[in-house]
C-alpha cells in the first residue's frame, strides 16, 4: 500500500503558493480603491471579506499540516461562544419578562416595525410633497379625521357660495387639529364665529400641516395664489414649530427633521447605508433590550443624559438664536405681505399658546405637561428648551407691540381653570381651547377689519 500523503516538497511549495495567494488577496483588499476595484471610497464589507480570506490563506500557510487541528479547535471554540451567546440571551428574555414586560413588549413592537431608538422621537410627518417636503398622508384618515387627496384637512359645512368670505389657515399641528376631530379644530370654529359676526357665508380653507414652520407656510402660500386660488384673508397661526426648529437644528429658517432630510438628499441616510450583520444581530436581540431596559431604570437616558442634539449642546447663544428666529418669522411676514398686496388679500400672524408661557391655572396632567421630562416627550424638562421658548416669545411680544397686525395669545388661557392640554408637546389642545382661540381670532376680525371696512 502506498502513502498517499504529500511528500514534504510537495507540502512546502503549497504552502508558499497559498501564502502568496493570501497576501496578494490582503493587498487587493486593502489597496482596491486605488485598483479601481471597489466602486465607493472606504473600506466595504467585501473588501474585509477578501481581507479575512486571504489572513486565513496565510495562516493555513504558515501552519501547514497543522492546520486541520488549528481548524477544528478554532471551529469549536467559535460554536462554544455561540451556544454560551444563546444562552445569555435566553436569559435576556426571561429577566424582561419578568421584571419589565412593559418595556419588552414595547421595544419588541417597535423592532417589529423597523423602527430604532434613535427613531422613537422623529415626528412621522406624512408623504413626501414638493418644495413644502411633506404634507399629511390620506392613509392616515378615519373616523373624525378627513384628509384631501392633496394632504389638508377637510373643515366640514364650509360655505360654497362665490361669494363667501374665503380665509387661508396656516401654521402646524395646532392649527391642524392634532388630537381633535373634524367639527372641534380653530377652522371649524372660526367659520361660525365669523359667519355669525360678519353675517356673510365663510368658506375656511386648512392649510396647516404637521410640523410645518413659517417658512414652508408662506411657500404652501405662494404654491396656492400660483394656481389660481386667492383668499380674502390669510391667517398665520405659529410660534411653536418655529423655535423647535430652531432648537433641533442650531439656527433659525430650518424645519422639522431637517438633518434626516439632508441626510436622505445627500444619501448619508442609515437606510442607503450597509448594515453591519454584527450590529443587526445585536439590535435585534434580547441582550440589547435587557441593556436599554437597564439603562432607563437606573435614569441614564433622562433629559439630562446628553443624547439630545440641540443648540444648547452645539455651543449656540440661547438670546441670539431667539432674535434670529423672531427676525426670520418677520421676514416671512413681510413676505406674505407683499403677496397680499400683490393679490389683494390681508393677513393675521398670532403667535399661539404653549404650556410654558402665561400664568394659566394648570390641572395635575398639565403640570405633568408642564414638568416635561417624559417618555413620550423628554425635552419638556430640558431647560434649553424652555429657555429657547422663553426667550423667542418675550422677543415676538416686543415686536408685536410696535407693529399691526401681530398678536401673541400667550395670556389667552389665563383664566381658564379646567384642562386645556391634552399631550406633553405643551401645544396641542382640545375642543373647547380651540373654540377660545377662534373667538379671539375672530375678535381680531371685528377690531380690525370690519371697523376700516375692509370686509
Amino acid at each position: 500500500m502506498t502513502d498517499s500523503r504529500l511528500g514534504d516538497g510537495s507540502v512546502k511549495l503549497l504552502r508558499l503558493i497559498t501564502i502568496v495567494l493570501g497576501i496578494v488577496l490582503i493587498l487587493s483588499a486593502v489597496f482596491a480603491d486605488r485598483l479601481g476595484l471597489s466602486i465607493s471610497r472606504g473600506i466595504s464589507r467585501n473588501q474585509i471579506g477578501i481581507g479575512l480570506a486571504g489572513a486565513s490563506f496565510v495562516v493555513a500557510g504558515i501552519l501547514g499540516r497543522r492546520f486541520p487541528g488549528f481548524y477544528k479547535g478554532t471551529a469549536v471554540l467559535l460554536l462554544n461562544i455561540v451556544v454560551l451567546v444563546l444562552a445569555v440571551d435566553f436569559m435576556a428574555l426571561v429577566f424582561l419578562k419578568v421584571f419589565d414586560a412593559d418595556r419588552f413588549s414595547d421595544r419588541r413592537r417597535k423592532m417589529e416595525a423597523a423602527g430604532t431608538e434613535a427613531d422613537a422621537h422623529i415626528i412621522d410627518q406624512g408623504r413626501y410633497a414638493p418644495y413644502v417636503v411633506w404634507r399629511a398622508n390620506p392613509a392616515i384618515a378615519g373616523e373624525g379625521l378627513s384628509i384631501t387627496e392633496e394632504g389638508c384637512r377637510i373643515t366640514p359645512g364650509v360655505s360654497r357660495d362665490p361669494e363667501a368670505l374665503r380665509v387661508f389657515l396656516l401654521g402646524g399641528s395646532a392649527m391642524w387639529g392634532s388630537g381633535v376631530t373634524d367639527s372641534c379644530t380653530i377652522p371649524f370654529y372660526l367659520q361660525g364665529d365669523l359667519r355669525e359676526r360678519l353675517g356673510r357665508p365663510v368658506d375656511t380653507v386648512n392649510l396647516a400641516q404637521s410640523g410645518f414652520s413659517s417658512t414652508q407656510e408662506v411657500i404652501e402660500l405662494m404654491l396656492r395664489l400660483g394656481g389660481g386660488d386667492i383668499p380674502d384673508v390669510v391667517i398665520f397661526y405659529d410660534g411653536y414649530n418655529d423655535i423647535w426648529a430652531a432648537y433641533t437644528n442650531g439656527f433659525a429658517g430650518g424645519h422639522h427633521q431637517q438633518a434626516q432630510v439632508a441626510e436622505r438628499v445627500e444619501g448619508r441616510s442609515r437606510e442607503f447605508q450597509p448594515v453591519s450583520p454584527v450590529e443587526l444581530i445585536v439590535r435585534n436581540s434580547n441582550i440589547w433590550l435587557l441593556v436599554r431596559s437597564l439603562r432607563g431604570r437606573s435614569g441614564a437616558e433622562g433629559p439630562d443624559s446628553g443624547r439630545f442634539v440641540t443648540y444648547s449642546t452645539m455651543g449656540v447663544e440661547v438670546d441670539g438664536l431667539a432674535e434670529d428666529v423672531v427676525r426670520t418669522y418677520l421676514g416671512n411676514c413681510r413676505v406674505a405681505d407683499a403677496l397680499g398686496e400683490s393679490y389683494g388679500f390681508d393677513c393675521i400672524f398670532v403667535w399661539q399658546p404653549v404650556i410654558w408661557q402665561g400664568d394659566k391655572p394648570l390641572t395635575p396632567f398639565e403640570e405633568e405637561i408642564h414638568q416635561g421630562g417624559v417618555e413620550g416627550f423628554p425635552y419638556g424638562a430640558d431647560p434649553a428648551f424652555r429657555e429657547l421658548v422663553s426667550a423667542a416669545y418675550g422677543a415676538w411680544e416686543d415686536s408685536a407691540e410696535h407693529q399691526p397686525d401681530l398678536y401673541s395669545f400667550t395670556d389667552i388661557f389665563d383664566t381658564v381653570d379646567q384642562e386645556l392640554y391634552i399631550d406633553y408637546c405643551g401645544a396641542h389642545v382640545n375642543a373647547s381651547a380651540n373654540r377660545l382661540i377662534a373667538g379671539e381670532i375672530a375678535d381680531l376680525f371685528s377690531g380690525s377689519y370690519v371697523t376700516s371696512g375692509q370686509l
